[in-house]
Formats: C-alpha cells, structure tokens, sequence
C-alpha cells in the first residue's frame, strides 16, 4: 500500500473518532483524488490549496461585514476596551506567525510532517481546528531562530 494513503487512512479514521468531519471530509477528497489517480487535481491542490483556504477562511471571517452585521460602533468599541485591545494584539501575532509558517511551509519539509501529525492530534482528540499548522510551524520557526537550532 502506498504510504500516502496509508498515513491519510489512519488520519481519516482518526478524524472520523474525533467526530471532525471537516478533517474527514477533507482527508475523504484526497484519497478519492489518489484512488482514482487523478494526479493533475493533486497537483493543483498541492500547489494552490493553502491560498484557496486562505482566501475561503478571509471570507467567512469577513462575510459579517460585507453583510453589514459589523458597525462602526463596533469598530470603535475594539479600541476602546482591553478585551478588545487583547484581541487586536492576538490577531496581530496570529497573523505574523502564520506568514512566518505558512513561508516555513514551502521549505521545511521535516517541520511539515511534524506539526502536521501533531494538527491530527490535535484536530482529533482535542477537538482543535486545521487551520493551526501554519501557526504551529511559525512558533517552531521563531522558537528556533531564538535558540539557534
């Protein structure tokens, strides 16, 4: 058996455990991709799904103001209050270190695989949402910059 599809059926099991039927749902796309041998969709999604999913998740989260759910009030309330100042700093980080990730991404192949396995894990068990490894890897990175590893 492939290695591929050996490591994206345990995943799929897994996701399926972990009742995280994004994950699933996402991991069943792949191997039908796999299965069917349809190689020019995989490269395709190899090569564009981080931006796609970039841009679809940019849209969820900014969908509330293009439906004018969001006023100026609201706006403004962010910058008033510490909670909402706590809240611009952490999207601020979160922002940084998924660039810095998502830029480890395409060049750190052994960083990859680790903090893929740990997203399973945590998507799983814990109930986490995939969007993390970019975050993960640009902790890694940052932390190995820190102490020169």
């Amino acid at each position: 058996m492939d290695f591929g599809v050996l490591i994206l059926s345990i995943m799929l099991f897994f996701s399926i455990i972990g009742e995280n039927n994004n994950a699933a749902a996402a991991i069943i796309m792949l191997l039908l991709i796999k299965l069917m041998n349809l190689e020019i969709i995989n490269q395709f999604v190899s090569k564009n799904g981080m931006n796609l999913g970039i841009i679809v998740l940019t849209m969820g989260a900014l969908s509330p103001l293009a439906m004018s759910k969001v006023s100026i009030d609201d706006f403004l309330n962010a910058a008033k209050s510490v909670e909402g100042v706590i809240t611009v700093i952490a999207g601020i980080i979160v922002a940084i270190l998924a660039s810095i990730g998502l830029n480890a991404m395409k060049v750190d192949t052994n960083g990859v695989v680790g903090v893929l396995l740990g997203t399973v894990i945590g998507v799983s068990f814990f109930k986490g949402a995939p969007v993390g490894p970019m975050i993960a890897l640009g902790i890694t990175t940052i932390l190995l910059r820190i102490f020169r590893l």
